[in-house]
């Protein structure tokens, strides 16, 4: 059976909440290290009083999916609960808090919905671009400004060599430990990106590769792998197996996905 796809009312509730999230953060941009209250969570990571007021308003305009919500920023219902979920939104509400923090580029808002194979429909908005990401299961991948106004299908560029491969600026791995088999890693450059924003160089074919071998948080990489999906390119673990949503951890170790 071919995997669902969202619908029109599901489509544009993602697209206004990434939206309208995005735009919170941007008026949130801290311009002193005294403008937000930050605290440190159980794992080392950071957030502060804007990731629950994108939080807030993400929450809000979801509501008119009538779906449960899966998100960094609130407490996940235990696995029983959630197991048997034929239709959900993963949700991280600042996706780079660490950037954010600095006012640099990197951070975003992830929106993605899920169904019982995966990423259907994703956005990722990206504040300091004034732009969004989107795209699914039979939707082309597009951008569109954080308010929504227009929006235009990518037509990605043409794959290059040497080969782009984008991972995250913590990656430890070598090049011969991030690369898809297939490819020689002489053909192969890489710089760090921080975020979801990998998943849309690969998008816009600005990148050929991501791949990463530390951790990631499903909310982290939902919505670029389904907008992926609608490029065909499946995102996948370390041992070539598609990523698997909604598990009983939420937890990601490794991935990769290549245009190539």
């Amino acid at each position: 059976m071919n995997p669902s796809q969202a619908t029109p009312l599901e489509q544009q509730a993602a697209i206004v909440a990434a939206g309208a999230a995005a735009r919170v953060l941007l008026s949130a941009l801290p311009k002193s290290d005294s403008d937000l209250h930050i605290s440190e969570k159980a794992d080392g990571s950071l957030v502060s009083d804007a990731d629950m007021a994108s939080q807030n308003v993400i929450q809000e305009h979801l509501a008119s999916a009538g779906l449960p919500v899966l998100s960094e920023e609130a407490a996940a219902p235990d696995y029983d609960a959630r197991k048997d979920w034929a239709r959900f939104w993963l949700v991280d509400p600042l996706d780079g808090t660490e950037s954010f923090l600095r006012s640099r580029s990197g951070f975003a808002v992830n929106i993605a919905l899920c169904d019982e194979t995966g990423p259907i429909f994703g956005v990722v908005a990206d504040p300091l671009a004034n732009r969004m990401y989107l795209g699914g299961v039979g939707v082309p991948v597009q951008v569109a400004p954080l308010d929504g106004s227009t929006v235009r299908q990518v037509h990605p560029s043409p794959i290059q060599r040497p080969y782009r491969l984008v991972t995250s600026w913590m990656e430890e791995a070598k090049l011969t430990d991030l690369v898809p088999p297939h490819i020689d890693p002489a053909d192969v450059v890489a710089r760090p990106i921080s975020g979801a924003l990998k998943f849309c160089l690969l998008a816009t074919g600005d990148a050929e590769i991501h791949a990463r071998t530390g951790p990631y948080m499903e909310w982290d990489c939902a919505s670029g792998d389904a907008i992926l999906r609608g490029m065909n390119i499946d995102v996948v673990d370390l041992n070539g197996e598609r990523l698997q949503y909604n598990s009983p951890s939420l937890r990601v170790t490794g991935l990769r996905c290549s245009r190539v």
